[in-house]
């Protein structure tokens, strides 16, 4: 009547927690990518929101233009976070009557600076040799 086997449940258990464990683990990862990806497309729609209402700005400026520049004229629109801006270079025509847009570039206001401080080996490209930064002497 009775079974004397004993019951284990052990390694079962220990295989549900397992791959419980993994499946917390890839949701939280496929989360943060996610989360991440909609970070960068909701700042890549800004950016081109800005490069927009840019271009538009500038079409506006050429199109009040009261008379045509003499000679090489760069209009400068900036837009973003005031570290890109919109460079159109306008030269007159032929004839004078007219200008033609030569460029129409988009460029950074600002730049980026390596740190100087003198006590680091290492530098933008990687570790630098025993030379430093400035070569060998």
């Amino acid at each position: 009547m009775g079974d004397n086997t004993p019951r284990t449940i052990g390694l079962p258990m220990l295989i549900v927690v397992f791959v419980s464990i993994c499946l917390y683990s890839f949701s939280g990862i496929a989360y943060s990518t996610a989360k991440n990806a909609l970070k960068q497309s909701d700042g890549i729609v800004e950016r081109a929101h800005n490069y927009h209402g840019a271009c538009n700005e500038a079409e506006r400026a050429l199109a009040a233009l009261e008379s045509v520049p003499t000679e090489e004229t760069t209009l400068s629109f900036p837009f973003g976070t005031a570290m890109e801006e919109l460079q159109v270079t306008i030269v007159p025509n032929e004839n004078g009557d007219d200008y033609e847009i030569k460029s129409w570039v988009v460029s950074d206001t600002a730049s980026w600076e390596a740190p100087t401080d003198g006590n680091s080996t290492s530098g933008p490209q990687g570790p630098q040799g025993p030379e430093g930064p400035q070569g060998p002497e």
